[in-house]
């Protein structure tokens, strides 16, 4: 999505009916910024796990202060990812059930997520792979596995390749979900009355909160935080919960919840803040505060997405993210979150990066991060931008669009305006 495809506030106009498309999502521009954000702050994260102390590089430079708290725990806005698009995925899906509208057919969703995703990772995937092949067994099941975002099940190659790309495997799970789901439960109430629509509509996130819940209660029980492959801590069903708090804001909007008041954002923020301050210092000592870190996290930042969502009017923090620069940032956030963490090993190969020294860590993440926003740039320019013209191939039902057939019915129009236009009184050419 362009920058001249955003507005600065409220939903998009819808596109036109003759592109045979169905209406964009409501979209808001600050949550471009939201998403460019939290890349940078993952990018830190991996910087700072890189940068360590010690012979053997196995202490964290800031360990034992505020600074390492804050610093050790910026992997949980990975979290933030996921909230964000439960939201403005199910958003169309959740609208569509409220107004007794058709929804959006499941596999024009799923190309569209298709067309959005796959373009630079099947690029960078190969690439990277390619890069680091060491012809070890297991190399080629590692990459079969990432082709097919697979891998967020083995534990064995779960971060091999590309790390990060643990949570593009989850984020298909939920697409094909979103994709299943949405339509069914609209079909299930289509005939039903405005009561039982909506508790299907705010149940079935809330049910997903609670089995994902469960689901990590049971393992860690069984298995605890520090057992050997721990796939079963990063898969989809661990980290459904996080995308089903994102949807059901997107029930709450849906339903009309998009008027809080001035007091209603601030407390919000407040809860925002106290759970992450929460999070970042009980989590080193407290295992139910590392098993639910994402969970938190996730919750956390709903919360500040809701302050900005069910606002009556755009906020402080709104205006100030709704700049060309934040939402630049924002679009090239994926190829920021997928590049970074093969640059930096390939940096560090070539000593590029400087791991023991105390003062190096504040280099290497400006380093990283300065360099993985211009290749993320670059792809996003090269890649992403021409990509997303694929959509305009299909018509809402995923046929192939006829061209030419839309054209001449343009022109025909055109020609019948026309000719209503010199058959009106006064419109003659000799009257002119």
């Amino acid at each position: 999505m362009t920058r001249n495809e955003l507005v600065s506030r409220g939903p998009e106009a819808p596109t036109p009916a003759s592109t045979g498309q169905p209406p964009a999502l409501p979209r808001y521009a600050e949550l471009e910024a939201y998403r460019g954000i939290a890349a940078l702050l993952v990018v830190v994260f991996h910087a700072y796990q890189y940068t360590r102390e010690g012979t053997q590089a196995t202490r964290y430079l800031y360990e034992g202060t505020p600074l390492h708290r804050l610093l050790f725990n910026l992997d949980t806005p990975v979290a933030w990812f996921f909230a964000l698009s439960g939201f403005l995925l199910f958003m169309p899906f959740a609208r569509s059930i409220v107004e007794g509208k058709a929804p959006l057919r499941g596999r024009w969703f799923l190309f569209r997520r298709a067309v959005r995703i796959l373009p630079l990772y099947l690029l960078a995937i190969p690439v990277v792979w390619a890069v680091r092949y060491s012809g070890q067994p297991g190399t080629w099941t590692d990459l079969l596995e990432h082709l097919t975002f697979t891998h967020v099940w083995d534990s064995r190659y779960i971060f091999y390749t590309i790390g990060p790309a643990w949570s593009l495997g989850n984020e298909v799970i939920f697409y094909v979900m979103l994709a299943v789901m949405g339509p069914a439960i609209f079909r299930w109430t289509r005939e039903a009355t405005a009561l039982n629509r909506r508790r299907w509509l705010l149940g079935f996130p809330l049910a997903l909160i609670g089995l994902s819940v469960a689901y990590k209660l049971f393992m860690h029980l069984g298995l605890g935080l520090d057992a050997p492959g721990r796939a079963w801590f990063f898969n989809p069903l661990a980290h459904a919960d996080t995308f089903a708090m994102g949807m059901l804001l997107a029930a709450l909007s849906a339903l009309g919840w998009g008027h809080a008041r001035t007091a209603t954002r601030a407390g919000l923020l407040v809860l925002a803040v106290a759970l992450l301050t929460l999070i970042f210092l009980l989590r080193p000592d407290l295992p139910l505060v590392r098993l639910f870190a994402f969970t938190l996290s996730g919750l956390a930042f709903t919360c500040l997405l809701a302050s900005t969502v069910l606002a009556r009017q755009p906020g402080r923090l709104t205006q100030a993210l709704d700049r060309p620069g934040w939402v630049t940032l924002g679009l090239m956030s994926y190829g920021v979150y997928l590049w970074h963490e093969p640059l930096m090993r390939e940096l560090a190969r070539h000593h590029l990066l400087i791991r023991t020294d105390p003062g190096a860590f504040w280099v290497n993440a400006l380093v990283l991060a300065l360099v993985s926003s211009a290749l993320a740039w670059l792809t996003y320019r090269l890649i992403e931008t021409p990509a997303q013209e694929l959509r305009n191939l299909f018509t809402a039902e995923g046929r192939f669009r006829d061209g030419y057939a839309e054209a001449k019915a343009q022109y025909e129009r055109e020609l019948s305006h026309e000719s209503r236009l010199k058959g009106s009184p006064g419109t003659s050419s000799s009257s002119s």
